[in-house]
């Protein structure tokens, strides 16, 4: 092997790993199709498992009986809430939120 020749193979070798340090530095942000940032708001459920949806779940109005599909971005797959109303220790009632995974989600 001539000297030229590992001299290519070394620029190949270290141009392949600057694109994968490249690659792993980058990261994977959660954006839209116009590049903005999104926000996604916390859940909690009954099992007290956190879940992130792109909208604010506890200022929605649901329909009576018809739970509400949202894609959560913790667990990457769509799921249905629905809303409880139930009493508190203290003798109060308030919202708290069933999730189940959804019947036609591929996962």
């Amino acid at each position: 092997m001539s000297y030229i020749h590992i001299k290519e193979e070394w620029k190949l070798f270290w141009g392949w790993l600057i694109l994968v340090i490249l690659l792993l530095l980058s990261g994977c942000a959660s954006t839209n199709k116009s590049g903005e940032e999104e926000t996604h708001y916390p859940l909690l459920d009954t099992s007290f498992k956190l879940h992130k949806y792109k909208h604010n779940i506890q200022w929605v109005l649901f329909v009576k009986n018809n739970p509400r599909t949202e894609y959560c971005s913790v667990h990457f797959k769509w799921e249905d809430i629905q809303p409880l109303y139930r009493p508190s220790g203290n003798g109060e009632y308030r919202w708290v939120y069933r999730v189940n995974k959804n019947k036609r989600s591929w996962k």
